[in-house]
């Protein structure tokens, strides 16, 4: 298994990660889905948070790590439905819930979470500051992140997507919507 304190990953590595045959890294690597950084030798290395955000992007789980979502709403109701809901459909992933921007942030930094469901309008530091916070940092640029607002405009919707997030849902919205967005719909219910 990869050293987890090493930024940098051989091919190998990545394959393991991945759990498929180093010469699909290689020619993922070529295709361009897999971003390689090539050393003084002409040996390919993947950042880690590369290929966390390669992987994520395809709702595929890393070996030996565990899957996270974290759920960023002031609505306590809202929030404990959405952690109820991704429960039953994520089997094996750990969700988190904060009800504000700060809360947010600093889970984002402990858990580096694959997936953050991220309500605009929260007290403090609202849903588009912590998503620019979210992509602009290395360890957790992977981050599928995916808006969610009961107030959209296109100028909300647009704030959002500059900052980074996939999608600005609109309240209320289906459990199938967010399961689509956030690539976990092929997930069976627990």
């Amino acid at each position: 298994m990869a050293d987890t304190n090493n930024e940098y990953l051989t091919p190998t590595e990545v394959a393991k990660l991945l759990m498929v045959s180093p010469i699909t890294i290689r020619q993922w690597a070529q295709k361009g889905m897999l971003v390689a950084q090539t050393t003084a030798g002409g040996h390919r290395r993947f950042l880690r948070s590369e290929v966390a955000r390669f992987a994520a992007a395809r709702g595929v789980k890393l070996v030996g790590q565990a899957q996270t979502i974290l759920v960023v709403d002031d609505d306590r109701q809202l929030n404990k439905y959405l952690n109820a809901m991704l429960q039953t459909h994520t089997e094996g992933w750990q969700i988190f819930s904060a009800h504000d921007g700060f809360e947010a942030g600093r889970i984002v930094q402990q858990q580096r979470p694959q997936i953050v469901l991220l309500d605009i309008m929260m007290p403090g530091m609202d849903g588009v500051e912590v998503c620019r916070s979210i992509k602009n940092s290395s360890d957790t640029a992977h981050a599928l992140v995916v808006g969610m607002t009961g107030h959209f405009t296109p100028q909300v919707e647009q704030r959002m997507l500059d900052a980074g997030a996939k999608v600005l849902l609109r309240k209320p919205f289906t459990t199938e919507e967010i399961l689509e967005h956030c690539g976990l719909n092929s997930l069976q219910p627990a």
